[in-house]
């Protein structure tokens, strides 16, 4: 005899949007007070949650109905804080390094001017490039995705936004390489602009 819960976990895998509409009801308090325990910051919580949900729909066909339903859902949050954690800390490692860079290196108003067209030059660089690997090159520097999760994200496989990546890099080294001096070059390559 199936369980209201095992009914809207077969429906759901069927691809029933008022199943998860209810599931949604029945975890998402739950699972919300679950992650602000561990990040502590009520908007970032809600991105994750959010994350979870999104999670959940794309996985849906592999939902084992036999199996605890709500220990799943509290997996797929722990997953998804760990990589909002992870994630959040190369951003700050990011910023960080740039901030000692930029105290190090910027010393006069000269400086300053010549490190923000430094900085327009590689943010058209950026923009020149073809709109799919923009959006992956995007995605993976500046969002601190992996490759996995951007083939995932994008229904693009593992291989082609590594393929992606490596041309937007040398496609951004070759327009930098015509405006910026040698020494900074190395600088944005250790900063991990590029």
């Amino acid at each position: 005899m199936k369980t209201e819960a095992t009914a809207f976990i077969e429906e759901l895998k069927n691809g029933d949007i008022r199943a998860y509409t209810r599931i949604y009801d029945l975890y998402h308090e739950r699972l919300y007070a679950f992650i602000l325990r561990f990040v502590k910051v009520p908007e970032l919580a809600e991105d994750i949650l959010q994350e979870v949900f999104l999670t959940l729909w794309r996985v849906r066909a592999k939902v084992d109905s036999s199996q605890s339903f709500q220990a799943y859902l509290y997996k797929i949050s722990r997953n998804c804080v760990f990589k909002a954690l992870k994630r959040n800390a190369r951003q700050q490692a990011f910023l960080e390094r740039m901030q000692s860079v930029s105290h190090l290196e910027i010393r006069s108003d000269e400086d300053h001017l010549r490190w923000k067209e430094y900085e327009s030059i590689l943010l058209k660089a950026i923009e020149h490039l073809p709109p799919q690997r923009k959006k992956v090159f995007q995605l993976c520097r500046e969002g601190g995705k992996s490759y996995d999760r951007v083939a995932e994200e994008l229904g693009i496989s593992k291989n082609t936004v590594k393929e992606h990546m490596v041309l937007a890099t040398k496609t951004i080294k070759l327009h930098l390489n015509q405006y910026i001096d040698f020494q900074l070059l190395i600088l944005l390559f250790s900063l991990s602009v590029i």
